[in-house]
């Protein structure tokens, strides 16, 4: 994930400003949780593709947990989300 191609795509889309505001943001939930909160409880967690989340306030109204690469939550489904929950 982190090859030379894909840094610099990241450094092309951000500025100096934008990388250290989000560095300080990870090391101030660090400093105020603590790393260890911070883990998933379950390792088998950190292997987790990624995922697409819908929240109405502290509600979640979708949950897609991406079982591999590609594997995205379809659009229709975001969308149907979005619009049943209002």
């Amino acid at each position: 994930m982190w090859n030379p191609p894909a840094v610099d795509m990241m450094m092309s889309r951000n500025d100096k400003e934008s990388l250290t505001m989000l560095g300080n943001a990870y090391k101030n939930a660090a400093d105020e949780i603590g790393i260890q909160k911070l883990a998933p409880k379950d390792v088998a967690d950190t292997l987790r593709q990624g995922g697409t989340f819908a929240f109405r306030g502290k509600t979640a109204i979708l949950e897609h947990y991406d079982s591999k690469v590609g594997n995205n939550c379809e659009i229709n489904a975001i969308l149907s989300s979005l619009s049943s929950s209002s």
